[in-house]
Order: C-alpha cells, then structure tokens, then sequence
C-alpha cells in the first residue's frame, strides 16, 4: 500500500506544487502502515519505522524516523518524534526564513541544534512514556519546504541526526546526497563525536568494527581475542584526527578462512548492498577498507547520533546533532528520503534510473514501483522476502518521494519584474543622492584645506 499527498504553495506569481508519495513494511509482518493522526500531523508506522507529515499553506514538512533498540521503546520513540519535530520546526518557519535572508545561517543553525537537543532532553528525562527506556533510539531526518510570501521564492531545509539518507534527483540524472552519514562506518562522523567528548571532558568510547571480537562474541578468531578497531586516534593541536587503521584491516581481511573471503570481505562488506561497490573499489586499489561493516560505538549503538538511547548517551556520550543543509529552489526536481531498509538494497546509479521512469507513471504507480525496485535489488544481493506475504525480512523499512513543479503566473511574473525594477532604481537614485552629498562633504573639505594651504603658502611669502 501507498501513501500519496498533492500539497501547493503559492505566493508573488509562483506556484510550487509537490505530488508526495510514501510507502513502508513492517518486516516479516506486512506492508500496510499503522496510521496515527495527531491532527495536522499524520504519522504513519512500519514497525520500528515510522513517516510523518505536516503541512499548511506556507510550508510542507515529511519526516522518517527508523527505530531500533529493544521493540517497544524503538517504537514508540519513533513515532512520537514526529509529533515534537514537525510542531516545533513548523512554529519557527518564519523566523527561519528571516534568518536566511539576513545570511544568518549559523545563528540559525546552532538554534535548529539547541531545538534538536531540547527535545532529546524530553525523549530521555521528560515523556511519560520515553523517559522509562533505558535503551532504544530512533534516528530522524526531515525534510522542510516553506515559500517567501513576499517574493515567492521557495526554500528546501533537511535535517537528519543517524544514517537515514535524503536524496535530491534533478530531471536531468543528477543525484546530490544532501543528509550526512552519522553512523560509525563513516570516519568524519567518528571524528566529530571524538572531538565532541573532548569539549565536554569526557573519554569517548572506542569504535569497533561491527560487534565482532566483543565480549563473548568473538567471529573473528584469526584476530584473536580483542576488539578490532578500525581507526587509528591521535590527538593534533587540541583536537583529535582519526585516520584508517590500515595494519589491522590488512589483516582482517588477508588472513580471513575462504569460506569468508569471497562472500563477505571481497565482495565489499557484509552491511548493506549499497556500501558494496566502493568497498571492492577500495579494494581494486589496493586498500583495506573499513566501511561497510556497520560498526559501533564499543558494541552497541551504530550511530554517534540519534533521539533517545539514554543508555548510550550516559556510558558513550552520543550526541543528538543535526546535520543541516539549505537550498533554495528555482527548478522542478524529485526528492527521496529513506531509512536504511531499502536505501541499503540501491547504489546511486540505482536510485537515478529509477527516478527516469517517473515522467511515464503517477506518483501512486511510481512509489508501488519503487517498492519493487527495492525488492529486486534485495534479492539479487542476497536479502529475502517471506514466501508467502512476499514482505521484506532483512529490516523495517520506509520511504517518501517527492515530485516539485513550478509555474509562474506570466501577469504576476510581469508586475513583480516591474515592482523589482522600480526598487532597483529607487535604489540606484537613492545611492546617486548619497554620493552627491559624499561630493559636496568633499568638496567643502578640499575648500578647506585650501585655505590652509593659501594660509601657510602666505606665511611662507613673509620669509621671502
């Protein structure tokens, strides 16, 4: 089953229309969402995964949560940060806008930072229900269109804390990765949350390759009985640098059993399909990769960011951090968001075709072939569904896509010119009556210093 919304924003002869669609599982269960209205907002629930969206007639905001941790708590964090989010990021659009056109971006920034932690703080310590966990988490990665009542102009935001992805397709092929990876795969990541446990005087904890070689579960028996750390740490001028340990991932894979080589570690890691090709790139060029093995601050959480995990934040200091990209928009496009799930089932190449053959098809067509999509890449990289509901078993999973189209009213577009041209030549007489009284200012200033001159030049002559 999917979900499908059309939204308009409409402001100064543009208009921006945005045809949504939305889809999900719960794995091994069923592809049909739990649907919560928490009217304006609707969240829709896919076991551990969850979508939300709230609009109104100056924004549009989709979020997607994915859940994990033990089942309840994962959950039920999942879906109730969509009813903190979406409120609070909605109440502040305006102030948002304004800051972006003053160029205020990093004030804006560290306030959309401190919001993010604010409701961190009331997951953990104030919710009824969520401050009683003690461990499961959700990541969280919204998307936030809002229209410039003034000019008409539209600006895209995306926010995301953990590894749920958000991509923005132009018609054309073009595929531009806008969220950042915050998972313990990606060493920039790592490095932040080091240097972050550094400004708060705190030992960050070791990153261990997946949760092999940890405590009793050791898989890796040629790397003995120890944790395999696949950076290497070191402190440069107060902060701290992490580079590959490439000693240590040498070994992991050239001494690996056969059975393992090929399957798993030569044919680029055993976490997700989409990490595949670059890892056996890396590999083509003679390195020892480290990505692609999903893995985790000291065996526990694979995210340094994330909503909720009290038990990660106290003993590992996790952080809820946003990353925050801003866009302003001038031509029709796609987006898709989606969890881990079927994000790791496509490579980018995969993810641009399919979007090629969304102009043949309407958004409930194309999101029910997304769906697809993701399930045949699934199956030929070794996933599985169940065999009689025919339903993803690998993970939940969740996803939007949206389609943008702009028009421009040519009556509107026409008096808008004119009202920009007349404030431009305001604005151009207004600079040529500032420098014409500059002019004077310095011309009085030169008749001055001409008397001075003509001053000294006669006491000069009395010498004579």
């Amino acid at each position: 089953m999917s979900i499908s919304f059309e939204h308009t924003l409409q402001a100064a002869g543009k208009k921006y229309t945005f045809s949504i669609g939305g889809a999900g599982c719960a794995k091994k269960i069923t592809r049909l969402p739990r649907i919560i209205n928490k009217d304006p907002i609707h969240i829709y629930g896919f076991g551990q995964d969850s979508i939300g969206i709230f609009k109104t007639d100056s924004q549009l905001l989709l979020s997607l949560a994915d859940g994990h941790g033990p089942k309840e708590a994962g959950t039920i964090i999942s879906y109730k940060i969509h009813e903190y989010m979406l409120t609070y990021i909605g109440d502040v659009q305006e102030f948002i806008l304004e800051e972006i056109k003053k160029n205020n971006i990093e004030s804006m920034k560290k306030i959309i930072k401190d919001m993010f932690a604010h409701v961190n703080q009331t997951i953990l310590k104030e919710d009824e229900e969520t401050s009683t966990f003690y461990q499961g988490g959700t990541t969280f990665t919204l998307l936030h269109k809002f229209i410039d009542k003034t000019d008409g102009s539209l600006y895209s935001l995306s926010y995301n804390v953990g590894d749920s992805p958000y991509f923005k397709i132009s018609l054309d092929g073009e595929l531009e990765e806008l969220s950042e990876d915050q998972s313990c795969d990606n060493i920039e990541a790592v490095e932040s949350y080091y240097n972050h446990c550094l400004d708060k005087g705190v030992e960050p904890s070791p990153i261990i390759l997946g949760r092999f070689n940890y405590q009793n579960f050791f898989k890796f028996p040629w790397m003995g009985e120890s944790t395999i750390k696949p950076y290497i740490v070191e402190l440069f001028d107060g902060k701290y640098k992490l580079s590959p340990n490439t000693e240590i991932m040498k070994k992991v894979y050239e001494e690996c059993p056969i059975e393992y080589k090929f399957n798993t570690f030569y044919n680029g890691g055993p976490q997700s399909i989409r990490g595949r090709e670059a890892n056996i790139k890396a590999l083509e060029e003679g390195k020892y990769p480290m990505e692609n093995f999903g893995s985790t601050i000291n065996g526990t959480v694979q995210n340094i960011s994330s909503f909720g995990d009290k038990k990660s934040v106290i003993n590992n200091n996790i952080m809820c951090t946003p990353h925050i990209s801003i866009n302003k928009i001038t031509e029709p496009h796609y987006d898709f968001v989606g969890s881990d799930g079927p994000i790791d089932c496509l490579t980018n190449t995969d993810i641009v075709d399919m979007f090629k053959e969304k102009p043949s098809m309407n958004m409930n067509e194309f999101t029910e072939y997304v769906t697809s999509v993701v399930d045949e890449k699934a199956i030929k990289g070794g996933f599985q569904l169940t065999q009689i509901t025919n339903v993803p078993k690998w993970d939940d999973t969740s996803l939007w896509i949206v389609e943008t189209k702009i028009e421009t009213d040519a009556k509107d577009k026409a008096e808008l010119e004119a009202k920009a041209e007349l404030e431009a030549k305001a604005e151009l007489e207004a600079k040529i009556i500032e420098l014409e009284k500059q002019n004077a200012e310095m011309l009085e200033v030169a008749k001055c210093i001409q008397r001075e001159i003509n001053i000294v030049i006669d006491k000069l002559n009395t010498f004579v």
